[in-house]
């Protein structure tokens, strides 16, 4: 068995309140073959920008602040918040949730245990977490069914060739769900499922850039 953990841990250096935010701002923009797409459509919520935040705060060694409920949140802690969302799309993120839509499942799977699997084992072999694009839904379905989470370890049985990977999910604050998957044949698919039951097809590996978190009290 090959074990590679992190030091992050859900509930010490995740957020405690759950990903679920009215959208105060929209945009819309144009891709090539697939036309208008409005952002408040493609992510809902701000788990790209939870998972960022919480990156942010676990590297400056300081704790996240202690909200419980969206409630509590003040209006220009959740723009930061929206702000580090937005970097978690990056030049590439919803170009590439899009593109993985229109694939077939099989596609879908081979690419994400041809490629993007060895990027999260390398990472997370370093001991550093990595943000995961899940991709959940099909072309035709809705794009907010797609979700962001921080894969912080991993188990790997060479005998079997199953992995499970560890995560911080904003959707599920408090506890520590999984992912598990089968590496044996790609090709013909590789059963991949999460622990909390939401339907999943694959995944991608966002990039992260660290940023000085700011205290919740800067905001007050």
């Amino acid at each position: 068995m090959i074990q590679a953990k992190s030091a992050f841990l859900s509930q010490q250096h995740g957020f405690k309140f759950v990903n679920s935010f009215p959208f105060p701002f929209s945009a819309t923009f144009k891709l090539p073959f697939v036309g208008q797409v409005d952002l408040g459509d493609v992510i809902y919520g701000l788990c790209g920008g939870m998972c960022f935040a919480a990156l942010d705060y676990f590297y400056s060694d300081r704790p996240v602040p202690g909200y419980k409920r969206v409630e509590e949140i003040n209006t220009r802690y959740l723009l930061y918040l929206w702000n580090r969302q937005l970097d978690s799309f990056g030049l590439l993120t919803i170009p590439t949730v899009l593109e993985w839509m229109l694939r077939d499942d099989l596609d879908v799977a081979l690419r994400t245990a041809r490629y993007e699997v060895p990027k999260l084992r390398r990472s997370l072999d370093q001991k550093k977490p990595v943000v995961l694009a899940l991709i959940r839904s099909k072309h035709g379905a809705s794009a907010t069914q797609n979700h962001q989470v921080l894969a912080i370890g991993y188990e790997f049985d060479e005998g079997t060739r199953r992995m499970t990977i560890s995560l911080y999910d904003p959707n599920h604050p408090g506890i520590t769900p999984t992912l598990s998957l089968n590496l044996t044949k790609p090709s013909q698919g590789i059963d991949i499922k999460q622990s909390t039951g939401e339907a999943l097809r694959g995944f991608f590996v966002i990039r992260y850039k660290a940023e000085e978190p700011p205290a919740a009290t800067a905001f007050e």
